[in-house]
């Protein structure tokens, strides 16, 4: 009985492990958006990952769209002045 128990423990971590795996994939997507370095996409990619609603949104956009999604996060936070 104790067995069973632990290879039922064990076996839900390694689902929690794979769901979280397959989790972290989705978010990947924002650091694969041309024209941004790694240190600008690592905000929109916070922030998806903070809000599970706007990466459904965001993950049903196609290539260009996500791109805009990325210039209008930037724009709308961060303050960049005209020079």
């Amino acid at each position: 009985m104790y067995e069973d128990d632990c290879v039922e423990k064990l076996s839900k971590k390694i689902g929690d492990v794979a769901f979280a795996i397959q989790s972290l994939n989705k978010y990947t997507e924002v650091m694969k958006i041309e024209g941004f370095n790694e240190i600008t996409l690592g905000d929109p990619f916070d922030h998806l990952v903070q809000n599970k609603m706007l990466t459904k949104v965001f993950m049903a956009k196609n290539a260009n769209l996500r791109k805009i999604w990325v210039q209008n996060f930037m724009n709308q936070h961060y303050y960049r002045p005209d020079c």
